[in-house]
């Protein structure tokens, strides 16, 4: 097991970070409070800046770990627009890449990566009920056309898209529909205010009558072929989303302890704030050799590299959360105020454990795939 970055992918890193500048840092200051118009300019403006560098183009299995060198330093750089481009490259792209042989498909995974396209993907439905149990058909078929009324919560990127992969639920497997905003019968909810992540676009859609032609159609698939890739590539990305975060987290409050003087010397000098700090880095350097790790297992088509995914997941969205706690307490009154990283980054943390396979959720299957092995 070889964690070292090849040339190529030191390149990656390098060519990634050169992109943004104190100018580009600047601009993505104001994604965080930005509208949505500035949301989707913002995110295709870096998405353009990115696309020669091939981050954007949806990597085969055996380049995840590859791909990492680059991921970390935009998820430490800007977790709102890591999150976005993630959702449009990696799933998103990453599962119209499945389907080469379609032209539709391969012209909008070509645009992609070509940093021309912000793409979403329609995967939860509302926790709805009906006396036979959960509701959640709303596909039916007319001729050529499959026509969708219901309704998707939680839409990454769904306001600033131009175009959604509706993920669909049937008796024979999943179907992927792709839709484009503006099209007839789809409604857009508002864009959901969100405890953190604010710089990301997020909203439900409701679908009335949406005619979608056999063209835009695929599938269906069983249920393992897109449940894999969604998943996987989503726990993966939150996993490296909060790697990123507990890095950015420990420059800041390194940073803020060094020059922040008491009792005539920094901080930094201070037993209990050097202890905190060298937690923080624990904590941190355990993530991402977790995450790592999961990355290399995809790659190296590892059978175990589902189950590693769960424990990156778990162990780094929680260790976030107390790495931002602690470069909190380290900044004390200064990163209570709203605006400044450490409390962004506060808020941020949270996400990761509720998003994708939540904590509790991931731990069962942990579990389960523990007694199957050694059971």
């Amino acid at each position: 097991m070889n964690f070292d970055w090849s040339e190529a992918d030191n390149d990656l890193k390098q060519r990634v970070c050169e992109l943004f500048h104190p100018e580009a840092l600047g601009e993505l200051e104001g994604l965080e409070k930005a509208d949505t118009p500035n949301v989707r300019r913002i995110t295709k403006r870096f998405m353009k800046d990115l696309a020669p560098t091939g981050y954007l183009r949806p990597p085969a299995k055996d380049q995840i770990l590859s791909l990492q060198a680059g991921q970390e330093e935009v998820a430490r750089i800007s977790s709102s627009l890591f999150m976005s481009i993630e959702v449009t490259a990696r799933i998103f792209g990453g599962l119209l890449a499945q389907w080469p042989e379609s032209p539709i498909i391969s012209d909008i995974v070509k645009a992609v990566g070509n940093g021309e396209v912000v793409g979403a993907v329609a995967l939860t439905e509302p926790a709805l009920t009906t006396e036979d149990g959960p509701a959640s058909k709303i596909a039916a078929w007319d001729r050529d056309h499959c026509i969708l009324n219901g309704q998707k919560d939680f839409v990454t990127n769904a306001p600033i898209a131009d175009w959604i992969a509706v993920v669909l639920d049937e008796d024979s497997g999943k179907t992927v529909c792709l839709v484009r905003p503006d099209q007839k019968g789809l409604v857009m909810g508002p864009r959901l205010a969100t405890l953190g992540y604010n710089g990301l676009a997020v909203s439900s859609l409701e679908f009335v009558g949406l005619d979608i032609h056999k063209d835009f159609v695929f599938g269906p698939f069983s249920d393992t072929v897109i449940a894999e890739h969604l998943y996987q590539t989503q726990d993966l990305t939150l996993a490296m989303a909060s790697v990123g975060i507990m890095h950015a987290t420990i420059i800041k409050a390194k940073q803020y302890a060094q020059s922040h003087r008491r009792e005539g010397k920094p901080i930094f000098a201070h037993q209990e704030i050097r202890f905190k700090l060298a937690e923080m880095l624990t904590l941190y350097q355990s993530s991402q050799l977790l995450v790592f790790r999961a990355g290399w297992m995809i790659s190296s088509k590892n059978p175990e590299a589902a189950v590693m995914v769960k424990c990156a997941k778990v162990f780094a969205s929680e260790a976030s959360e107390k790495v931002a706690a602690m470069g909190m307490q380290i900044l004390s009154g200064q990163g209570y105020i709203m605006g400044n990283f450490i409390e962004r980054a506060f808020r941020d943390s949270k996400y990761a454990a509720l998003a994708g396979t939540t904590s509790e959720r991931a731990r069962m299957q942990i579990a389960d795939e523990l007694l199957a092995q050694h059971g």
